[in-house]
């Protein structure tokens, strides 16, 4: 089973501009995701040309009276301005964090996703690359395709 997770690595990502939204319901990451889709439709970010926007997400609140929450972030170009406002629209600061890499996560991904969130916390919180603030900082998920195999980078802020 370790043969799924990468050694632990290290990231620094830029200043990003992000539209954010979260979704309550008993299947947040499908429903968020499809909305986010329509979004960035509706708003002209998939009309822009050589620009691949990256995502990224996050549980919200597990115990929910309508189900738990999930948060989709999509990156876009800082001078792009969306014709669709149905969005928070920020900026994701510069930062540092330690990554870790899951084969094809979704293959188990109760296990295998939540077994990669353990690891990196375990491994952060118990090391000189300790969170030491959380303000304004996120933990996050993204989903990569890799000649056609799936994978999903956690991450978590560093120090």
């Amino acid at each position: 089973m370790d043969s799924i997770y990468s050694k632990i690595r290290f990231e620094k990502l830029p200043k990003m501009k992000i539209a954010k939204h979260t979704v309550i319901s008993p299947n947040p990451e499908d429903d968020v995701f499809r909305y986010m889709e329509n979004w960035a439709n509706n708003s002209g970010l998939t009309a822009l040309s050589n620009y691949a926007p990256r995502k990224f997400g996050w549980n919200e609140d597990e115990t929910a009276e309508n189900g738990r929450g999930y948060t989709l972030c999509i990156t876009m170009p800082e001078d792009f301005t969306p014709k669709n406002n149905s969005v928070e629209i920020l900026h994701m600061e510069a930062d540092e964090y330690a990554v870790i890499r899951i084969t094809d996560p979704f293959a188990d991904p109760t296990v295998r996703i939540g077994g990669g969130w353990q690891k990196i916390f375990e491994y952060v919180q118990n090391s000189e690359y300790k969170t030491l603030s959380w303000e304004n900082r996120y933990v996050f998920e993204e989903i990569i395709e890799i000649d056609g195999v799936m994978y999903m980078d956690v991450r978590v802020p560093i120090k």
